[in-house]
């Protein structure tokens, strides 16, 4: 149903809290935090709408995949396929509050069986319980006007490029069914099978936080063209995520370690320059802190290069711990590698601060941060292609 006093041009849609809490039960199946919040967005639109289009002029409205192809999708694209008469459209949700613009993953772009004819701008807001539909564009549009982000591999096209009026789009469905909404598209390459099979094992892997840009784009869109492959792939996500060990902090209070967490006197031959100085003296954590390394291998990037996380807590009370969080380099190296990230992550997957490396930086760090006990967070160290994700609990 409609909202009252929405803009006539708009759709603006209400979501129950059964039709909430039934979407975020569903998400659950996914990998990671951020898929899981893509895939509780998508699920919340996508039943507004269905709900909405197929009792006005839509009846025969569905899901381009159903389950089980639906999942696979929102593990790794945002975005959500309908078929209206013959025609597809693509819903792309954003929570984000301002709407400037769209923005459109390469896959529903430029995938030749994923391309569009058109792409609906959806903002989703769940607190407030409403989802609202504020324009649209074809594919033609957003090959001509959009602009192509390399680094996120997504179409943006500004709004002033939209048709802000939803109405429009109904009658382009009546009286322009035969008009050709969609640009040429080049092909995508075949893969062999040993390829296909080689590329699931190393996407698949969880310390790959975005499958979608650690390759070729073309590679890339082959290997999820393939419903096989895309399964398999989505399947070895779900595998690698649910064998990773949460390191659970409270244990440290009472001097119980994970084996590949040592202490950081470990680290002090591999590094003689003044890895332990700087964390004392730039923590500001006195002496009955508690302190933990982990080596972590940079070798699929740069040459078997290792860098070294640090984590230090120091209990406040008995249900809070402060917490500092470094990286180092270690082996031969006396400088970070250029542009690596070390980044804060809450439970849903949201950044909430990152830092990267600089020329000649012999260490960077994280801004100080309070937990309570039961409380989850990830910290995560990223250079290029290359994610490895560390899961704590309090």
């Amino acid at each position: 149903m409609t909202c009252a006093f929405a803009d006539p041009r708009e759709w603006l849609l209400e979501i129950s809290p059964t039709i909430q809490a039934q979407s975020w039960q569903q998400s659950q199946i996914f990998a990671t935090p951020s898929s899981r919040w893509c895939a509780y967005i998508n699920q919340i639109c996508l039943h507004a709408f269905l709900d909405w289009i197929s009792t006005e002029d839509f009846p025969q409205a569905s899901v381009w995949y159903t389950s089980p192809g639906t999942p696979a999708f929102w593990e790794f694209v945002n975005g959500t396929a309908i078929l209206l008469e013959g025609r597809r459209v693509v819903l792309i949700p954003s929570e984000a509050i301002d709407d400037s613009e769209l923005e459109v993953p390469q896959e529903w772009v430029d995938i030749p069986s994923w391309a569009a004819d058109y792409y609906l701008a959806v903002q989703v807001q769940p607190d407030a319980e409403w989802v609202r539909i504020w324009g649209y564009t074809t594919h033609t549009e957003l090959k001509s006007l959009a602009h192509y982000d390399s680094v996120d591999r997504t179409y943006c096209i500004d709004a002033r490029h939209l048709t802000k009026d939803l109405n429009a789009f109904s009658l382009s469905y009546q009286f322009c069914g035969e008009e050709q909404m969609k640009a040429a598209i080049a092909p995508l390459p075949q893969l062999s099978t040993q390829q296909a099979e080689n590329l699931v094992l190393r996407l698949g892997n969880s310390y790959v936080t975005f499958s979608r840009l650690g390759v070729p784009f073309a590679t890339w869109g082959a290997l999820l063209e393939n419903e096989q492959w895309r399964q398999r792939l989505y399947q070895q996500r779900q595998q690698s995520q649910s064998s990773q060990v949460q390191v659970n902090l409270s244990r440290w209070l009472e001097g119980i370690y994970d084996n590949t967490w040592e202490a950081i006197e470990t680290f002090f031959q591999l590094n003689s320059s003044s890895l332990a100085f700087n964390f004392r003296s730039s923590s500001g954590l006195n002496v009955s802190s508690i302190k933990r390394a982990k080596l972590i291998d940079l070798g699929m990037e740069i040459e078997s290069q290792k860098v070294v996380l640090l984590v230090a807590l120091i209990p406040e009370d008995s249900q809070q711990v402060s917490i500092r969080v470094q990286l180092h380099p270690t082996g031969a190296e006396s400088y970070l590698p250029v542009n690596i990230k070390l980044a804060l992550l809450l439970e849903s997957g949201e950044i909430i601060q990152e830092v990267q490396a600089r020329v000649q930086d012999n260490y960077i760090q994280l801004k100080r941060f309070d937990g309570e006990v039961g409380e989850c967070f990830s910290i995560q160290v990223a250079f290029d292609s290359y994610q490895i994700t560390e899961n704590f609990v309090i």
